[in-house]
């Protein structure tokens, strides 16, 4: 079963990893515009990653290192007036055999406050916009925004990246200030853009599979600051249904994926601390032939990361990332024997990185990362 595929590519499954990557980021400046345009901002910017594994693909031919990875974007928003706003993105991501480098629209909307003061702002999104999931998945389009060349794989799945970025329809916005605490929430609905990739993640790849969406996806998130972010806690879920059709043998079913993020993060200092933790019930009803009712599951995964700040232009990363197919089956044993074809590391996934960033100049960023994948 290709879920199964999927924490194996997470985790680049080899018995030692060794991945070192180098991220160009460039983000563009607004152009130099008469007076009429400071309402008008483009942005732009470009990452290019080198990847090299021991004994495993991942994003591209990588045992002989590779270049295939890569994202160039550019971005524009107009502000026609103090409460209304209209943003896009355009982002051209190259990613092994996952992406290949076609334009795709990340985001397109149109924002409207309808209060804005010192202790709130409210407002809604039409459109498409990104997903508020977690700390990083409504930022994690461009690469000086993210905390590390690849945001966390347990969380954040790079293979069903489209599926989780964006939505397609409204989203309610607001914000609340009283002393040091700051309150936050968001909540959307809409539907959510479903690829060949996310096929081959929650069906079996090797079959022909297909799946629509039914009905809306609905989530949100609430997040809490204290002291201007000194600490941060978050509760995100989302919600969706999908059809799905095994062409191979005619076989067809439904699928219903509920996913919650709980965020935790610390910052003083030169140092952050940050632990998230997923969990997804997967409910497969149907699918006679191949039998895929009976490997429902709940997949999970956390990680934990430190970031330290050696000065203004240095920084290091130091994480630890774990995921199961089966939240009780964490090493595997019983996924493999109810997955014919599958060895138990397939399903886990257990990492170490350790990573630095210089940032040499405010508009050029590198990093070099190492992940370690642990089989027992």
């Amino acid at each position: 079963m290709s879920m199964s595929k999927r924490l194996k590519l997470n985790s680049a499954a080899a018995c030692c990893l060794f991945c070192l990557l180098c991220v160009l980021s460039i983000p563009g400046r607004a152009a130099d515009l008469p007076a009429w345009s400071n309402a008008f901002q483009v942005h732009g910017f470009l990452t290019q990653g080198y990847v090299k594994t021991t004994a495993n693909s991942f994003f591209g031919d990588s045992e002989d290192g590779s270049f295939d990875f890569r994202e160039l974007g550019i971005n524009a928003s107009y502000r026609f007036n103090p409460q209304l706003m209209a943003s896009a993105q355009l982002l051209s991501r190259t990613a092994g055999e996952m992406y290949d480098g076609s334009p795709d629209v990340d985001y397109a909307q149109i924002d409207f406050t309808s209060h804005a003061s010192e202790q709130g702002q409210f407002g809604g999104i039409l459109g498409r916009f990104k997903n508020p999931f977690g700390f990083y998945n409504d930022t994690r389009d461009v690469a000086a925004t993210r905390p590390s060349i690849f945001v966390p794989q347990v969380i954040y799945w790079d293979r069903v990246r489209n599926l989780v970025l964006s939505n397609d329809g409204a989203m309610l916005y607001g914000n609340l200030h009283k002393d040091l605490h700051s309150f936050y929430f968001n909540l959307f609905a809409g539907k959510s853009p479903i690829d060949e990739n996310v096929e081959k993640t929650y069906l079996p790849a090797q079959f022909d599979p297909s799946l629509e969406q039914r009905g809306l996806t609905k989530g949100g998130r609430l997040l809490y600051e204290w002291d201007g972010g000194v600490f941060r806690l978050a509760l995100s879920g989302v919600s969706l249904e999908l059809e799905g059709e095994i062409r191979a043998f005619g076989d067809s079913g439904d699928l219903d994926i509920d996913v919650w993020f709980a965020s935790a993060q610390y910052n003083r200092g030169p140092w952050s601390l940050t632990l998230e933790y997923l969990r997804e019930p997967l409910d497969y009803e149907g699918f006679p032939i191949t039998g895929l009712e009976a490997i429902g599951t709940t997949v999970d995964g956390y990680y934990l990361q430190s970031q330290y700040r050696l000065s203004a232009d240095w920084e290091l990363l130091f994480r630890y990332e774990e995921a199961h197919f089966d939240k009780d089956d964490r090493d595997g044993t019983a996924s493999a024997m109810r997955v014919p074809g599958t060895l138990p590391h397939y399903h886990y996934t257990r990492m170490w990185t350790l990573g630095l960033l210089w940032e040499p100049t405010e508009n050029l960023l590198l990093r070099a990362e190492y992940s370690l994948s642990l089989i027992h």
